[in-house]
């Protein structure tokens, strides 16, 4: 089989070296508009099986010439191409698979389920950790009982580093920016509603060093498919909850109070400049360089009925970091399961066309159990719905 990879940063690395290793997987292509970055990658984690190439999102036709003959189009760069990268997928008539769409970018990608339905491919929107994961959790934790209630997703993480500036981030500063400056969306009562910024704080107890912390809603893919998903069982709650470094929070507030994230060109010395692009180049610039020490968990709770009687159930994926090599555990939870879910499909062990949320086509258990085999733990349980 071969996988096309799109971009070449923080998630496309770990996405190349779990497929470099992948017995069946033959061929890697690794594209990205940085053509030394798409380089360094291919020759770093593809064990030989990876060739890079230079690619430009904007330019349709170039992309899906290159990705032409591939069984999978993976995109691993900004959320925001998410509909440029598939209209390439179409064009190449190969299937397609990202890793989210912070929910409004994920709802416009269904738009194109008919065109993928038309050539008999299938789309995967938002297949990484979260989402991605988190939605399969929810599957298997569904699938046994006649009504959902609620599906209750969280995100929790520490990182052990020592960083000398708050701007420490283990995946994409734009998206960062996005999560903490747009409304976050949840599902209640059977409806969409637009929740204020981090609100309805939670209290969460998780093993160490993540410990007894506080989540609050953001905007997340998750609620672009779940509540649509599983409205066939009555769902009436879904939501997302995260916690962020405090002090990433109120510079990030900071900034935004004072226009730093507009994207709205401002007149500077004769000139006209995005505030938010000035922000993020200076933020990359500034990036720590040291590698993260990080842990992840990604937690969802349902309640539900089985048999009649009221019931809850949690289930919980925990991820480390890496040395050998080095990746961090936001990395590895997000770029190893799309890289798994990619050969899935490639195998036909993921069937269907058009666009389809990971929930409702990939297989639960085989999926984890290829997760297991990456270092990653899971453990489920039973909750008193009394307590919920």
């Amino acid at each position: 089989m071969k996988i096309f990879v799109l971009g070449a940063g923080m998630m496309g690395r770990a996405v190349v070296y779990d497929l470099g290793r992948a017995r069946d997987v033959k061929a890697v292509a690794v594209a990205d508009f940085d053509r030394d970055r798409a380089y360094e990658v291919a020759r770093t984690f593809g064990r030989g099986k990876a060739r890079a190439h230079f690619a430009d999102v904007r330019d349709t036709q170039h992309l899906a010439k290159l990705a032409h003959g591939y069984d999978v189009l993976l995109n691993c760069t900004q959320y925001n191409w998410n509909l440029d990268v598939m209209r390439a997928a179409l064009a190449a008539r190969v299937n397609y698979m990202d890793l989210g769409g912070l929910y409004h970018m994920t709802r416009k990608q269904f738009a194109l389920d008919k065109d993928f339905r038309r050539i008999g491919r299938i789309a995967i929107p938002g297949m990484g950790g979260a989402p991605g994961i988190t939605n399969v959790m929810a599957r298997a934790l569904t699938d046994p009982l006649e009504r959902v209630d609620a599906i209750r997703v969280y995100n929790a993480g520490a990182d052990e580093q020592h960083y000398d500036s708050p701007i420490a981030y283990t995946f994409s500063i734009a998206t960062i920016l996005d999560e903490l400056t747009m409304p976050p969306i949840a599902f209640e009562r059977g409806r969409y509603v637009e929740k204020p910024m981090l609100s309805d704080p939670e209290p969460g107890k998780f093993r160490a060093p993540i410990g007894s912390i506080t989540l609050r809603n953001s905007i997340h893919s998750e609620l672009g498919t779940l509540a649509e998903s599983f409205r066939h069982k009555g769902v009436k709650e879904v939501f997302f909850k995260i916690n962020y470094d405090p002090r990433l929070v109120n510079l990030v507030r900071d900034l935004d109070q004072a226009g730093f994230t507009s994207r709205e060109p401002v007149a500077v010395n004769g000139t006209r400049v995005a505030p938010r692009a000035v922000l993020l180049s200076l933020m990359q610039q500034r990036a720590p360089k040291k590698t993260a020490r990080d842990v992840e968990a990604l937690r969802v709770v349902v309640t539900g009925r089985s048999r009649n009687r009221r019931v809850a159930s949690a289930m919980e994926m925990w991820a480390d970091h890496s040395t050998r090599p080095q990746l961090s555990a936001v990395a590895r939870d997000t770029g190893f399961p799309a890289a798994i879910a990619a050969a899935m499909l490639a195998r036909g062990e993921i069937r269907g066309a058009g666009v389809q949320a990971p929930e409702n086509v990939v297989p639960p258990q085989p999926f984890f159990n290829e997760l297991k085999k990456c270092g990653f733990t899971f453990r489920r349980w039973k909750l008193n719905p009394q307590k919920i």
